[in-house]
């Protein structure tokens, strides 16, 4: 017996950093190599564009990339971060405000700014600077300081926004150390080919997908470890199995975990407490699952789901044409009437039910897990409208 002290590590959630950030190297490697030439000076080469399922674990790298600019600012040139959302800054002159520093507004337009209420703040007044000065502005400012822009949930920007945005950044990393990094669910890569910006596809394209069997691991017992928590290592491959390598899975065994080793004051964690915490994880993880499946039930691709779903039972990849045949076939006449196969196809990606890795032409299973709850609620369904079909 032992004492458990502290508070749970683990903390599955929205954006909430792990307790250890496992298998994301490669992409930590990338993200270095941007800052360390924006560090030293030089604009990079494109526009960084992070995007995957939810869950994966975008907001937590893009957390840890604030981190490391403050890191890197130590070492070299300092670096500026300006984390947004599209509902923080909605539009331009909101994001500008942010963009520029006061000191900067002020050294340019000291005839062009007032103090707002409580004299706390620096606001434009009706004769501020056009788009130019603005991105004169930010140029200089890079110069001296370059910026990190950090953009979560780059999907739901509004089309002329987005151009606007992708367009400002063109133009300023033609003249300084200027980086834009847009974070989305895996619907932002279409999203981003409609706003007619034709360089956005020679960005930098990091895909987020679920972790490797080792790294999976890694994330589970290092943390349990660190508080005096074991785990056979039989165990440890069926939770590792079980949370289908997906970051928001992992954190809710961790925290189950965590919490009957607290709960009963126990060393080394056995069999019967696996069996115990899988049973509060499938529990919130069928809550979750039955949220999606409620989604697509609404958007009418339900059976095109159920369809797709099968197909991905006995194959981990498969092809664009093959999922619009499936979709094609599964859909209600009404449907296709107003809406193409191409734009379903497209619904399912942006509800991450299957998507496409950037290094790759195949689309996957968004959770594989969870199209094997869509099949089973579909077979109950069945079962309980007509017994005698399954006989």
């Amino acid at each position: 017996m032992t004492q458990i002290e502290g508070l749970n590590p683990f903390r599955p959630g929205d954006g909430q950093r792990p307790p250890y950030l496992a298998g994301r190297e490669s992409e930590q490697g990338r993200l270095r190599k941007i800052l360390a030439e924006i560090s030293a000076g030089r604009p990079p080469a494109a526009n960084m564009v992070m995007y995957g399922p939810r869950g994966m674990g975008k907001t937590v790298l893009l957390n840890w990339l604030v981190d490391e600019v403050e890191k890197t600012a130590k070492h070299n040139r300092p670096l500026r971060t300006v984390q947004s959302t599209p509902t923080i800054f909605p539009s331009l002159k909101s994001l500008w405000n942010k963009l520029i520093s006061d000191d900067w507004k002020e050294k340019l337009w000291p005839n062009q700014i007032e103090l707002g209420a409580g004299g706390n703040k620096i606001v434009w007044n009706s004769k501020a600077p056009d788009d130019d000065d603005l991105v004169s502005a930010l140029i200089e400012e890079c110069k001296e300081r370059p910026v990190v822009l950090l953009m979560d949930e780059a999907h739901t920007m509004e089309p002329a926004f987005c151009q606007a945005l992708l367009n400002i950044s063109q133009q300023a990393r033609q003249n300084a150390p200027f980086l834009l990094v847009l974070a989305g669910t895996p619907g932002l890569r279409h999203f981003l080919s409609t706003v007619n910006a034709s360089f956005i596809e020679r960005s930098n394209v990091i895909g987020i997908a679920r972790l490797d069997a080792q790294a999976t691991a890694d994330a589970i017992v290092k943390p349990l470890n660190e508080h005096g928590i074991e785990i056979d290592a039989d165990d440890l491959e069926r939770v590792v199995e079980d949370s289908q390598h997906y970051p928001y899975f992992i954190q809710l065994w961790g925290e189950s975990l965590w919490d009957l080793a607290k709960q009963k004051e126990l060393q080394k964690l056995t069999s019967e407490e696996i069996t115990e915490a899988e049973t509060k994880v499938e529990n919130r993880r069928s809550n979750f699952y039955e949220q999606r499946r409620a989604t697509l039930d609404d958007l009418e691709l339900l059976p095109a789901a159920v369809a797709i779903a099968a197909v991905f039972q006995n194959t981990e990849t498969t092809t664009r044409d093959r999922l619009k045949e499936i979709i094609a076939d599964n859909l209600p006449a009404d449907s296709l009437a107003t809406q193409s196969v191409n734009e379903h196809l497209q619904t399912l990606i942006r509800h991450e039910f299957i998507w496409n890795p950037p290094d790759s032409i195949l689309f996957e299973a968004g959770i594989p897990s969870l199209m094997r709850y869509v099949l089973d609620r579909q077979r109950e369904h069945v079962q309980k409208v007509s017994p005698a079909s399954l006989a």
